[in-house]
Order: structure tokens, then C-alpha cells, then sequence
């Protein structure tokens, strides 16, 4: 389950074709120069549309998120780029009591 509420989205045009910037997210030392992860990230591909969509776990500490890629190539050889970086949450067991108050019951 994701959060929207909490998703960062960046939009933008790169002056380069999308094969140019497809390289660059999917070779891991120009992928870390671009995202630039902290050293306690720790990245796995989940998603891969070559030169479209790629979409990264994200996992850093106890705390997993998406950051999803998609490029547009757009009429001048240019690109449309789009990065949404969306909090995973995972949603708790109905039997769980986290987060809920506890309730004691007379046997």
C-alpha cells in the first residue's frame, strides 16, 4: 500500500534523449551520482520498461519507499522526466494492537 499523501514528485525537461538518461538510472555509479543515496540506502530495481518507467525500492533504516521514473521523449530530442518518490506503508494485521488502544476483557 502507498501513501500519495506524503509522495514527492519532481517534473522536468532533460536536454538529452531518453537512452541517454535511461544509462544514467540504471548504471549503478551514474545512478548514484543522479539520486545520490545516502550510504544506508539500499536500492533494488522492482519495475523495468526500458527507456519509459523504472521503479527503485527504496529501503533505508526500518523504512521502505518507491521511487518511480518515467521518461517522455518529446518532439526535440529532449525528455520529459518525472521522479515520484512514494512512502510504502504496510498496513497492520487485524489483529494487531499497534497503534490501537488495548482492551482487557473479563474472562
Amino acid at each position: 500500500m502507498t501513501d500519495t499523501e506524503n509522495s514527492v514528485v519532481f517534473e522536468t525537461i532533460l536536454d538529452a534523449p531518453p537512452e541517454k538518461i535511461w544509462r544514467a538510472l540504471t548504471i549503478p555509479e551514474y545512478r548514484d551520482h543522479w539520486l545520490q543515496p545516502p550510504d544506508d540506502v539500499s536500492l533494488a530495481l522492482v519495475t523495468v520498461n526500458v527507456n519509459r518507467v523504472l521503479t527503485y525500492s527504496w529501503k533505508e533504516r526500518d523504512e521502505e519507499s518507491l521511487v518511480t521514473i518515467e521518461l517522455t521523449p518529446q518532439d526535440n530530442g529532449r525528455t520529459g522526466f518525472r521522479l515520484t518518490h512514494v512512502p510504502v506503508r504496510i498496513p497492520a494485521a487485524a489483529n494487531s494492537n499497534d497503534g490501537a488502544p488495548t482492551m482487557l476483557r473479563a474472562a
